[in-house]
């Protein structure tokens, strides 16, 4: 599933034609950031772990949050490491904001919990 259909579905104050997501290496850390027009609308860090990633950092704009954006990333992240067999691991601390999106996940059948946090299916 592209990005571009995972934002048509949770908001319509987002024109989809509008958004494009870059992946980058930086510094070691794989970084995926969503663009809406042009504008950076956050991003999101991770580490290798393993053979597999760890969040390591979460930005999303004010502009953007309260639509649903952080966990349709998310999803959009899960599904793009396990095309390439690669699963998603939380931080072993994870904000209220983001034990919310990651209990979300997992109540999806996205991900689910371990005992330092939560990592993907």
């Amino acid at each position: 599933m592209k990005l571009l259909d995972i934002l048509k579905e949770i908001t319509d104050d987002i024109d989809s034609s509008k958004v494009k997501i870059r992946r980058k290496v930086v510094n070691g850390l794989l970084v995926f950031i969503p663009y809406y027009d042009g504008e950076p609308m956050g991003a999101f860090r991770m580490k290798p772990f393993d053979n597999d990633y760890k969040i390591t950092a979460v930005i999303l704009y004010d502009r953007f949050k309260g639509k649903g954006i952080g966990k349709k990333m998310y999803i959009y992240i899960i599904k793009t490491l396990a095309k390439e067999g690669k699963k998603l691991y939380s931080d072993d601390h994870q904000s209220p904001e983001a034990k919310y999106v990651w209990d979300s996940l997992v109540r999806n059948g996205y991900a689910i919990p371990t005992e330092n946090g939560y990592m993907s299916r």
